[in-house]
């Protein structure tokens, strides 16, 4: 059994899956895509949110940030874990942005928004184009 570069002795590089638009081949990473929607700026995740993996997400806030967007919707229907980081993440981005939630959550995700009691606060929507109709009209 080799645990590395037999030549060199080094550890094997873990690679980006392109396919998967960025996930490390086991699909940890979360995914993240980015569009303009009805003049609302939309980062749809995808994966798992947490303390490590969180990081992935940050620079791309950032940017859409930094671009001057008002109104932001994240799409979470597609995250399959998410820990205090990710709320954490999210609750600094409602600060800087009018910011709304598209679910369907799946479970995990949805359960930790409902012990946490952040729904509200994130103003979770059903749907993606229930959350994209409502930060276009700032509600």
């Amino acid at each position: 059994m080799t645990t590395g570069d037999e030549t060199t002795g080094e550890p094997p590089q873990r690679g980006r899956d392109e396919e998967t638009g960025g996930a490390d081949a086991d699909g940890i990473s979360p995914v993240v895509s980015r569009r303009r929607e009805e003049g609302v700026e939309v980062l749809t995740l995808s994966g798992e949110l947490d303390i490590t993996t969180v990081q992935d997400v940050v620079p791309v806030l950032d940017d859409v940030l930094d671009s001057g967007a008002d109104r932001l919707v994240v799409d979470l229907s597609q995250v399959s874990f998410a820990d205090s980081s990710a709320l954490n993440l999210l609750l600094r981005t409602r600060t800087r942005t009018s910011l709304h939630v598209a679910g369907p959550l799946q479970p995990f995700v949805g359960r930790l928004f409902e012990v946490t009691g952040i729904t509200g606060v994130l103003n979770v929507r059903d749907t993606l184009d229930d959350a994209v109709r409502a930060a276009a009209q700032r509600t």
